[in-house]
């Protein structure tokens, strides 16, 4: 039943999808070109931590407008995924804390002011957190994580796709080179 539904032609007859079905429909926004494969797996990785929600959608629209690997751009979305979002978010607000309070100064105050909070209690704690600072430490370690993931991301996929068809054209002119019996 799913492999029927994610036929092409099927897929368009969605009211959504059908304004996009010249696009979608590219021969070459679904092979496995190295360019393709790397541009696909940025955006997805870039949209994947950047966007918490929709992200494939984004991610696959941006991929169509690069003229990047569709497939891949969805895959490469799953970074964050229900197992692994709380620890990039957290790791992206720590990451834009630190970005903010750079000089060493101030992680001493900080580290000062960790120790008088911690023996406050969790309500009084939670009442006084700055939700528009937390939000901007997490926005910025998210724009950093996410670039910097995007661009990690078409690095490895672009050596990857180019590696594996360097191996395979390999096997293929040994294989021909091989003499006859």
């Amino acid at each position: 039943m799913m492999l029927k539904m994610l036929r092409p032609m099927r897929l368009l007859r969605s009211r959504w999808l059908r304004p996009h079905a010249g696009l979608l429909l590219r021969r070459a926004l679904w092979q496995a070109t190295p360019r393709g494969v790397a541009i696909g797996l940025a955006c997805g990785v870039f949209f994947g931590i950047l966007i918490p929600f929709g992200q494939m959608l984004v991610a696959i629209l941006a991929a169509a407008l690069l003229r990047g690997n569709l497939l891949l751009a969805a895959v490469g979305t799953l970074v964050t995924n229900p197992l692994t979002a709380p620890f990039v978010y957290w790791g992206a607000h720590r990451l834009g804390r630190w970005m903010f309070e750079w000089p060493p100064q101030a992680g001493i105050e900080a580290t000062a002011a960790a120790a008088v909070q911690a023996r406050e209690s969790l309500w009084t704690q939670v009442t006084n957190l700055d939700f528009g600072t937390a939000t901007l430490h997490l926005a910025t370690g998210l724009a950093a994580c996410a670039a910097a993931g995007g661009a990690l991301a078409y690095v490895i996929g672009f050596c990857a796709i180019r590696w594996h068809q360097q191996r395979h054209a390999g096997r293929t002119v040994s294989a021909s080179d091989a003499p006859r019996g």
